[in-house]
């Protein structure tokens, strides 16, 4: 996204903001850095072991949906939109 914008000529964050979905030291170590909903993976990871473990102890268990919130961390490629 970022070559493709430059190749454009357009500048993150100074003509587009970019956001996007990853795990924060992926993003972080993007240039400039990526404002995203960090993926909580140690979280995740943790979760699904406990699921795992869950349905191993009682095959029977009902199957369950787990929802998290990942956080949203503003970095460097979001700006205020421009006037038109």
């Amino acid at each position: 996204m970022y070559r493709a914008l430059a190749q454009a000529g357009l500048a993150v964050p100074r003509d587009f903001s970019v956001a996007g979905v990853a795990a924060r030291h992926w993003a972080e170590n993007l240039h400039p850095p990526l404002t995203a909903a960090d993926v909580p993976a140690d979280e995740l990871g943790a979760q699904a072991v406990e699921l795992l473990i869950q349905r191993i102890a009682d095959p029977a268990t009902r199957h369950r949906h787990v929802l998290v919130a990942p956080p949203i961390s503003l970095r460097g490629t979001t700006g205020p939109a421009r006037p038109r």
